[in-house]
């Protein structure tokens, strides 16, 4: 089939998802020194902030993706972009934490959801089957690009202009990006235009593993991935919001400490992309164990490396597979479930992920407060990557792929 649109659809909702994601998940870790100073808030208060981000996108991904079948998303797009950019602006003028959290909560949040990560899942879902594991490999590259990209702008203008005014362009710039690109690009399913998945010529039949694919909480799959992302998810997200500062607990300049989270992020576009070569190939369980083992090497680098170029070179290897999680989270939920079924699968699951990642944020800023280190929590998330693996060697995969 010619003049395939799946791609343009895969494009657009990268961007917009890239924009989001290094805007929010990649930068909160640029304001937890500036918002400390001016609030006087310890280092575990400040991280309410993204643990309120965390807690209310997994909500909002129930509610929107219980919706999805019923909302178009392209409406449902527009909605959170208008959202997002109401959010940031009013952020910039906020006078006090409790003021920052009900924003971060309820527009951004929603923003976030409707019109970030979460919708390009969907919508690749949609449009891929036989090609769906580099297909959601690409659109996890967006997070990721997110961080390579956005965030060392957004830690740029923090540093120059100050952190309020640096909420207010970015969060202008996103929406206008954004709103030309949901115009132009958003389409639900390849049916809404005469086309099928994967740019096929007929409708390509889908297997599943899932017996009844609408019950999903009764379904022990459910569970199983739920747990094995959301120990993963943990790990990885208390990694995220804190490696700014604790490039700065060891005594390394901004840039220095700007340049790990950066690494990192550009290591994981290209580890995104192997990973989601893989998960066609390989069984999704093994693959999720070698993320699971790239995590636990970078915790021991953490742990044990002081000097600022080896920990920026083991950054830059074993990135590669950290954040590899999501398409084998999304590849193995959209196998499990179908692509009928798999955005309210993933978004009731998002609640319990979630929950284990704010967990682990709230313990990673406690342990920083008690102890001025971080040493005591990243001991204490190895166990927790191993563990990811062997939960999820559990799950039942499909035998046709």
């Amino acid at each position: 089939m010619t003049d395939f649109r799946g791609w343009h659809v895969l494009g657009a909702s990268f961007i917009t998802a890239m924009l989001m994601a290094g805007a929010t998940f990649y930068s909160f870790q640029h304001f937890v020194t500036p918002i400390e100073a001016e609030f006087g808030l310890a280092r575990d208060k400040v991280n309410l902030g993204m643990m309120a981000f965390l807690l209310s996108s997994a909500i909002w991904a129930a509610i929107v993706g219980k919706s999805i079948t019923r909302v178009n998303p392209r409406k449902l797009a527009f909605a959170g972009i208008a959202a997002f950019a109401a959010g940031f602006v009013a952020l910039s003028f906020a006078q006090s934490p409790r003021q920052m959290i009900l924003l971060i909560i309820l527009p951004i949040g929603f923003g976030f959801t409707a019109c970030g990560p979460f919708i390009a899942n969907v919508l690749t879902t949609n449009w891929f089957y036989k090609k769906r594991g580099r297909a959601l490999g690409i659109a996890a590259v967006a997070t990721s690009a997110g961080g390579f990209l956005v965030q060392p702008i957004f830690s740029y203008m923090i540093y120059n202009l100050g952190w309020r005014a640096a909420l207010l362009y970015v969060g202008l710039a996103i929406a206008l990006i954004s709103v030309l690109l949901i115009l132009r690009f958003f389409i639900s399913k390849p049916e809404d235009i005469g086309q099928f998945p994967d740019g096929e010529t007929q409708s390509i039949p889908q297997t599943i593993t899932a017996a009844n694919p609408s019950l999903i909480l009764k379904n022990r799959d459910f569970w199983v991935i739920g747990l094995a992302c959301g120990l993963l998810l943990a790990s990885d997200q208390a990694l995220l919001v804190s490696l700014k500062p604790f490039g700065e607990s060891l005594g390394f300049t901004n840039t220095q400490a700007t340049l790990i989270p950066t690494v990192v992020a550009g290591s994981a576009i290209a580890g995104k992309l192997l990973i989601g070569w893989m998960i066609e190939r390989f069984d999704k369980r093994a693959v999720f164990a070698l993320v699971c083992l790239s995590n636990v090497l970078f915790l021991l680098a953490a742990i044990f490396v002081t000097n600022f170029a080896v920990l920026v070179t083991v950054a830059a290897f074993v990135g590669m597979a950290i954040g590899g999680i999501y398409p084998v989270w999304t590849g193995i939920t959209a196998d499990t479930f179908g692509r009928d079924y798999f955005a309210p699968a993933i978004g009731m699951m998002n609640i319990f992920t979630v929950l284990l990642a704010v967990i682990a944020i709230g313990f990673v800023g406690a342990s920083f407060t008690a102890n001025q280190s971080y040493d005591q929590a990243f001991t204490i998330f190895i166990p927790v990557a191993i563990m990811a693996a062997i939960v999820m060697a559990f799950v039942r995969v499909k035998k046709d792929s």
